[in-house]
């Protein structure tokens, strides 16, 4: 559902404060945004003021050299070529911050940091070996063909032809964000000998009608792939491709069984909306508001001055989009109006009839991908339906981008694929017939981080899991991570419950800015949790040798509340032995959602309840000397939105409580995380 903004649309100011400042000659890390601080790129200045790169990790250059490079006191400024964009910053010692400006507007916060090392590049890993359809076709591009839906509404696509009379298989994206924004997926398709269509759907830059988030894409879906297979030159056979919400539009085609559709590649695929987005198990994300004012006119919005971090403190949540000043939408007053799961929900849920797909699908996605519950629970759902089509399913050290450059930690020489090589040797066996074995292969391919490398399995969850329960421990003072919380395998005997107070005016925070659009990080907490004293933490001792932990993850907690209504937030996190604390998923459940999200059953109050959190997956190796740590509060804001505590409509209520809450572990009472460990 999000858009995925390139690394080229950046421009950066950078003004630095030194008294002393040093030579700007050398090697920096370089990041943007207030998303991890993670060197997903690194740049080169040279002695004199000419000619600095900016390059991914990858060595490629996204951006032109710097026409200049000027320090200026305590400031500095990266003049990029050909562009009118500008790095500057404050530089701080061997620290530059300062922020990306382009035409005279600041865009985004980005960091540098000097290195004592030469940057490390690694070409994109090769994860299926093996011959795939190489670029021998000349291309031609026709950008507005029309197609006739169903109603009569015109739907505008951009096509692109190889050069021939075919007949050709044709790859099919359904985009909310612009049938020309990916002109490198076309030539890409087209020059290896298919007809690629990026089609605008309903409502959107070149197509007719409404836009209304997830309405219509099944029917819209159906005519699409029908209508693509039509196309002159086309040998009938259609794949869909894409990520995010155009993952979501394969499934919402696929389950409509269109005939001449042959396999699907859903990149980052969000589960059902009550899952994810816009809502969390039934927990409003009030970032969603940063896509729904991207997303709020006819083409998208240019959401870069919007203060939506200030925005996300509005109440009542229903009047964000007018306090950011980008207007509300039909669909936002849907998402209002509707709390929980009930039939306008179920009219956009595709999940349910998932195992009724017909035609092989490939799904992709990261461990810190913030859709990335959709691929597993899909490639689950499927797999169990009777006579399933073949499936895979890859899973890497991944934001909801599709890289290891937003991330912390270093993942080595196999954490960057070309996605689009995989997609292409699906596409080849199932829309072109070449037997090239990608279905006679093991159908998972998991990045194991820590060990950094690639491992392909046989199912999901792997069947040689070993499910062991870490319990939370206490004397009653596991606030925060100078407290005295432990987490181990033994279980609980008589221990006092921990107590702390949520206040939803001074939510816990969750380390993330909005606007990026990005919401799974894995950032460091450990400042967080030694000064929130709305923390419970519960930290295991020095790990005695390496742990490996891949599979699904939940937490169940005891816990009581004094207010009517309110959340637990339960987060794991990989703490190194200088004290750092990763993150590495945490999950949400709100009280009055305890017995399903189609039904409000509010918990009795002072009297504990079980709940269960769901933390999605991991495939993580604890190393020696690490330890795991299991957080636990009433919020993790902006990432979900506040629990009001008063039992009222969240959405649209202004007014709040304090609730006052107990998380036990005792022996009647224990609360423990799941953790899937591997045998090593």
């Amino acid at each position: 559902m999000k858009s995925l903004l390139p690394l080229a649309t950046l421009c950066f100011p950078l003004a630095l404060a030194a008294q002393n400042p040093p030579p700007l000659a050398g090697d920096w890390d370089f990041w943007q945004g207030r998303l991890a601080h993670k060197a997903m790129a690194f740049v080169h200045l040279p002695a004199d003021s000419t000619g600095g790169t900016l390059r991914l990790r990858t060595g490629e250059s996204p951006v032109p050299p710097f026409a200049s490079v000027r320090l200026a006191g305590d400031s500095v400024f990266l003049a990029i070529t050909g562009q009118p964009v500008v790095l500057a910053g404050t530089l701080h010692g061997d620290t530059i911050v300062g922020q990306v400006v382009a035409g005279g507007r600041n865009v985004a916060p980005i960091w540098m940091v000097r290195r004592s090392t030469p940057p490390h590049f690694a070409a994109p890993y090769r994860l299926w070996p093996g011959p795939v359809s190489d670029s021998a076709y000349a291309f031609s591009t026709d950008t507005a063909v029309p197609m006739h839906a169903r109603d009569g509404t015109v739907l505008m696509s951009l096509v692109v032809r190889p050069a021939g009379d075919g007949p050709f298989p044709v790859v099919l994206e359904r985009t909310p964000y612009g049938r020309r924004s990916g002109p490198g997926e076309g030539r890409f398709f087209a020059q290896r000998g298919y007809i690629y269509v990026a089609q605008d759907v309903r409502g959107r830059f070149g197509s007719e009608g409404t836009f209304r988030d997830l309405a219509g894409q099944d029917t819209d879906g159906y005519d699409a792939v029908e209508w693509a297979a039509a196309l002159p030159g086309s040998n009938g056979k259609v794949g869909m491709l894409g990520g995010s919400y155009v993952g979501w539009t394969q499934w919402f085609a696929a389950v409509q069984h269109p005939p001449h559709l042959a396999a699907i590649v859903p990149i980052v695929s969000p589960p059902d909306p009550w899952l994810n987005v816009p809502y969390w198990n039934m927990n409003f994300a009030v970032a969603s508001v940063a896509w729904a004012c991207l997303v709020s006119g006819k083409t998208n919005q240019d959401i870069s001055h919007l203060d939506i971090e200030q925005g996300l403190r509005t109440l009542p949540v229903a009047r964000m989009p007018s306090a950011l000043g980008c207007g509300h939408t039909d669909y936002w007053n849907d998402w209002m109006s509707h709390p929980t799961v009930d039939d306008y929900w179920r009219g956009v849920s595709y999940q349910s009839r998932v195992p009724s797909v017909t035609v092989p699908a490939l799904g992709i996605s990261g461990w810190y991908d913030d859709d990335g519950n959709g691929t597993t629970t899909n490639f689950i759902a499927l797999g169990r339906a009777p006579h399933h089509p073949f499936e895979r399913m890859v899973l890497g050290p991944w934001s909801h981008r599709g890289t290891p450059d937003l991330l912390n930690g270093e993942f080595g020489d196999q954490a960057s694929l070309t996605q689009n090589l995989l997609a292409l040797r699906w596409f080849d066996h199932y829309l072109k017939g070449v037997n090239n074995g990608v279905d006679t292969e093991p159908p998972v391919d998991l990045f194991i981080m820590g060990d950094n490398v690639w491992r392909k399995e046989n199912e999901w969850p792997l069947a040689r899991t070993r499910w062991t329960k870490f319990y939370l421990h206490s004397r009653g003072g596991a606030n925060t991570s100078a407290g005295d919380g432990t987490l181990d395998t033994l279980p609980p005997r008589a221990e006092p419950a921990d107590t702390f107070s949520y206040d939803p005016g001074n939510p816990t925070p969750y380390i993330v800015d909005p606007r990026e659009l990005e919401l799974n990080l894995n950032e460091n907490y450990s400042r967080l949790e030694a000064e929130r004293h709305d923390l419970l933490v519960f930290t295991s001792s020095p790990l005695a040798r390496d742990v490996e932990v891949t599979g699904p993850l939940s937490v169940t907690l005891w816990a009581a509340t004094d207010a009517k209504d309110t959340d637990w937030h339960a987060m794991l996190l990989d703490v190194q032995p200088d004290g750092t604390a990763y993150r590495v998923q945490d999950g949400i459940t709100r009280a009055r959602f305890h017995d399903g999200f189609d039904r409000e059953s509010f918990p009795p109050r002072n009297r504990p309840v079980r709940y269960t959190i769901d933390l999605w997956h991991t495939g993580l190796v604890f190393k020696a000397g690490h330890r795991i740590r299991v957080a636990v509060a009433s919020a993790a804001f902006p990432k979900y939105g506040r629990n009001l505590n008063t039992g009222g409509d969240n959405n649209r209520d202004s007014t709040y409580v304090t609730a006052h809450q107990r998380i036990l572990h005792d022996r009647a009472h224990a609360s423990y995380i799941v953790l899937p460990m591997i045998p090593r």
